[in-house]
Parts: C-alpha cells; sequence; structure tokens
C-alpha cells in the first residue's frame, strides 16, 4: 500500500500535468489526512516548456504513516482484562472465556476444538467423532484464562449428571492426586 502511493506520487511528479488533478479519487484522501501525508509541498516548475511537479517530503516515509490511514490494520482482537472497575474498582471476568472454556477442579481448562459443526457433510466419522471429544489447554493458556476470570469461576462446581466428573479428578499426577498410592 506505502509502495504504491509512494510510486504513484513519483509518476504523477514526472509527469508534465498536474498532480493533484490527476490522483486517483482513493489516494487523494490518504494524501489530505495529516496522518497519511508525506510530502509538505507540492511546487510547480516552469523552466523552459515542461511544466513538472516536484514533491518535497516532509519526513522519510514511515510505517506507522501507512497503518494509521488503514481501518482494516486498527482494528484488532482484543482480550484485554477490565482491571479496575468503574462501580467498585474490582477486577472483571471475561465473558468469552466463560462461554468457550470449562474449568476443571483440579485447575485445568478443557475446550472443544474449533470448526466442530462447520460442514459437518463433508468430514468423515472418524473425524466427526474426534471433533466431538474435548481438548486440554496447555499450560501457558490456563494461567492466561485463570487471569483473565475471578475467583467465582475457580470454584469447584457441583452437578447432577455431570458429564465432566470422570475429568474432575486427576490421580495420575502427583501434585493433584487426592488418593494415596497403594
Amino acid at each position: 500500500m506505502l509502495r504504491s502511493i509512494a510510486s504513484l506520487a513519483i509518476r504523477q511528479a514526472i509527469k508534465p500535468h498536474s498532480c493533484i488533478s490527476r490522483l486517483p479519487p482513493t489516494v487523494t484522501p490518504v494524501l489530505a489526512t495529516p496522518a497519511g501525508r508525506t510530502f509538505s509541498t507540492f511546487l510547480r516548475h516552469s523552466n523552459g516548456s515542461a511544466n513538472t511537479c516536484v514533491m518535497k517530503p516532509i519526513a522519510p516515509l514511515r510505517l506507522l504513516d501507512a497503518t494509521a490511514t488503514l481501518p482494516v490494520l486498527q482494528t484488532q482482537p482484543n482480550r484485554t482484562v477490565i482491571k479496575f472497575s468503574l462501580r467498585k474498582g474490582k477486577r472483571k471476568t471475561v465473558k468469552a472465556v466463560v462461554k468457550r472454556f470449562k474449568r476443571l477442579d483440579w485447575g485445568g481448562w478443557i475446550r472443544t476444538i474449533s470448526g466442530r459443526t462447520k460442514k459437518l457433510w463433508r468430514k468423515r466419522a472418524n473425524r466427526k467423532r474426534r471433533l466431538r471429544q474435548h481438548v486440554l489447554v496447555n499450560a501457558t493458556q490456563a494461567t492466561l484464562l485463570d487471569k483473565m476470570v475471578t475467583k467465582y469461576w475457580k470454584r469447584p462446581r457441583h452437578y447432577i449428571n455431570d458429564p465432566y466428573a470422570p475429568y474432575h479428578s486427576r490421580e495420575e499426577f502427583v501434585y493433584t492426586r487426592r488418593k494415596p498410592l497403594q
């Protein structure tokens, strides 16, 4: 994007016609905005018979100037934690974490595999079976998810006919074992 704007500006500067009137309408607002403008003045030299436009740059071309004009690059996914709420000054839970993940009693987090309901007509039976299963997140992701929820969501929950009941205990691991070895 930045290279095409610069090359278009140089091409227009070499042509003997007027610079600004020849720019396409998609580039003109980019050059007109303060963040996207890289040339301060348009000077018209009339030395001899050829009228040429010369552009003098304000500063060297920067990548930040190009990204400021592109709305696509400005909208990034946002996973922030509200550290202080306005009413009580407490941390808030990120609701997307509660919707997408489940915390097990021993501190692990499980999730479903992404794309498990899409284009099922195209997938084979063994792949569909694998997509119905849940997977554990790794330790780094579990730490991040613990930071994104409050202690209310970290407490163990007890439900009738809980399908996750066999996964709430982790007896094979030394630090989460509740029963002694026999």
